[in-house]
């Protein structure tokens, strides 16, 4: 599965002067052309007018071996919009008005799902998260699309708060951080639905390391959530799309209890 191939392009047109014109005119080539069925070296070379030198070396400053690698992950971009669909609920009859759907409805769903799970929450889960945080050596954020973004906000506020935390939106380099994963370090693999754990080479390598594992789920009966040391639910299943919100809304309080017991 594609761990963010889209951002990371994303985030090279968002910050220019950080990168080459080259990168800059690579990344948008390939946004323009996300789902071109025959991507070669060669097409971006020649489109681009640079050596396929240039698109070599652009794809190992990326993380990958070289382009092939790069293209796996490009070709697998059709999961990333497959998933965003199905958590937007596009409509993918065209006879179908979208003025048809009732938003109002949808968003009362949404609502009442957070409601719910305000309910229940357990402050004891935040507390005992941040304590978690705080003795790390070292704490890693698995996470893509959505709870990727999200991932960012937590890593950023972190940060701030002075603990060193690591994330990275490419596969490829979370599977060399799983790697390098020791006793004292925590790792927090967030997936809302289930299909980020089925991503297994990532999910085993991170806990069959000696590092204590939490996941952030909002699906209670997701497979192989019982391979971590710690579960942590999202209140009840309820709307797929009410899993980003109440996603949101724990790292906000986890942030707050994180900077109230220790900054």
């Amino acid at each position: 599965m594609s761990a963010g191939l889209v951002l990371t392009l994303q985030n090279i047109i968002n910050q220019s002067p950080t990168y080459t014109e080259i990168d800059i005119v690579i990344a948008r080539y390939l946004l323009n052309h996300l789902y071109k069925e025959n991507l070669s070296i060669n097409d971006i070379a020649t489109e681009c007018h640079i050596s396929k030198a240039s698109v070599t070396r652009f794809s190992q400053n990326l993380g990958y071996a070289g382009f092939n690698d790069l293209k796996k992950d490009y070709h697998l971009t059709y999961i990333e919009l497959d998933e965003m669909k199905i958590d937007l609920n596009a409509i993918t009859n065209k006879q179908v008005s979208p003025l048809q759907k009732n938003i109002l409805s949808e968003f009362q769903n949404s609502v009442n799902d957070l409601a719910a799970y305000a309910e229940k929450l357990d402050l004891k889960e935040f507390e005992n998260l941040s304590e978690l945080i705080h003795d790390a050596s070292n704490v890693h954020l698995y996470a893509t699309l959505i709870p990727g973004n999200m991932a960012e906000i937590l890593q950023h506020m972190l940060l701030t708060a002075g603990k060193f935390v690591e994330y990275y939106p490419q596969l490829n380099n979370q599977l060399i951080a799983a790697d390098n994963l020791k006793e004292n370090d925590l790792a927090i693999f967030i997936s809302l639905e289930g299909s980020y754990v089925m991503q297994k080479d990532l999910t085993l390598k991170i806990t069959r390391s000696k590092a204590t594992t939490v996941l952030l789920t909002h699906n209670p009966e997701m497979k192989l959530s019982t391979v971590f040391d710690h579960v942590i639910h999202l209140g009840d299943h309820g709307t797929e799309r009410g899993g980003k919100y109440k996603l949101l809304m724990f790292i906000e309080f986890l942030a707050h209890c994180y900077f109230n017991k220790y900054v």
